[in-house]
């Protein structure tokens, strides 16, 4: 038996939350939550019943214990998050302003990417049954290499490894540097998953930023090139993540499949929604629900965090999740 369902490695932070909706000179609080790609995915499957772990790294500061804290509290198994004494627990901070979501990603000296080698030689991948990179990463050295071997550890054990592209261009050296690297962890996945952006950005013809936001750059590139480059690389399902419009999986058996997403009356912030869509596909796909199942789970999770303001920890619980879907007809436990 698998000491965890699911462990997940890479970033996490303190986020910080504008409360109010307006320009940023005028926002006087903040709400305090945790993030980070991994992160939200670990709480997220935790939410729904699996037993989840992160890989990571904190600072040796109260921004760390702060974390910490908040992951015990959701229930993920923290004895791999690592302390690392004279890094920094990362932060982001963001605004809502006419519509728009502004990140600022304070990451200089992040513990999480000095994750290495020699920390990631003791972690039981083996004894787990899905493995969860995030693409962040393998932006930089030491954590690149780290997650590099885990993966190739997963694979030879029969580990699912599933890869989510997340894609912060302003996290990496040259953000060119993002497709050469994340082709080349290809062919260790079997699951990839990311949105339409996500995907282009894999062998993109430009990437360019628009005030500052960092989670929805402007892409030019051949969606179908890079969904046909991806299965290529023996990537068994690839997972597009279309917003309000749903989302869709391509198979390297030649099958393909969309499924609608749930419409969101009050849609607060689209931030954390995609890292909620992969713990519910995650979840879903662990209890043997086919790809079409798998997809509405994600949807649903995605639509739920839609309407809230923060990330994993505004997740929903498993049976939140099955009254919203049993409510709209769908039946999948």
């Amino acid at each position: 038996m698998a000491e965890l369902d699911l462990l997940t490695f890479g970033r996490l932070s303190l986020d910080l939350y504008a409360l109010e909706e307006g320009p940023k000179a005028s926002v006087r609080s903040f709400g305090a939550f945790i993030g980070g790609n991994p992160l939200n995915v670990a709480v997220g499957a935790a939410r729904l019943g699996l037993r989840a772990g992160l890989v990571s790294a904190v600072g040796q500061d109260p921004v760390g214990e702060f974390v910490l804290e908040r992951l015990r509290g959701e229930g993920v198994e923290v004895q791999h998050v690592l302390v690392k004494p004279g890094r920094r627990t990362p932060a982001v901070v963001l605004f809502r302003e006419g519509g728009t979501y502004p990140l600022t990603f304070y990451r200089e000296g992040a513990a999480d990417w000095e994750i290495s080698l020699e920390d990631v030689e003791g972690i039981p991948v083996e004894a787990t049954r899905v493995l969860f990179i995030s693409g962040t990463a393998l932006a930089r050295e030491p954590s690149r290499s780290a997650a590099f071997a885990l993966a190739e550890r997963a694979r030879n054990a029969g580990v699912q490894v599933f890869l989510d592209l997340d894609l912060r261009p302003d996290q990496w050296h040259d953000p060119r540097a993002y497709g050469v690297v994340l082709r080349s962890f290809l062919p260790l996945v079997e699951v990839a998953i990311g949105n339409e952006k996500e995907a282009r950005a894999l062998r993109a013809r430009g990437i360019r930023l628009v005030a500052h936001q960092a989670s929805e750059p402007e892409v030019e590139g051949d969606l179908d090139r890079a969904i046909g480059e991806v299965l290529g690389a023996g990537v068994e399902a690839f997972v597009v993540k279309g917003g309000e419009r749903g989302s869709g999986v391509w198979l390297r058996s030649g099958e393909s499949l969309w499924v609608p997403g749930f419409p969101v009356e009050r849609p607060v912030t689209p931030l954390g929604a995609g890292d909620a869509f992969a713990a519910g596909l995650v979840w879903a796909r662990l209890q043997g629900l086919s790809w079409g199942d798998a997809l509405r789970v994600g949807n649903a999770c995605g639509a739920i965090v839609v309407g809230r303001l923060g990330c994993g920890e505004f997740s929903p619980y498993r049976e939140e999740l099955l009254g919203f879907l049993r409510e709209r007809g769908v039946h999948v436990d």
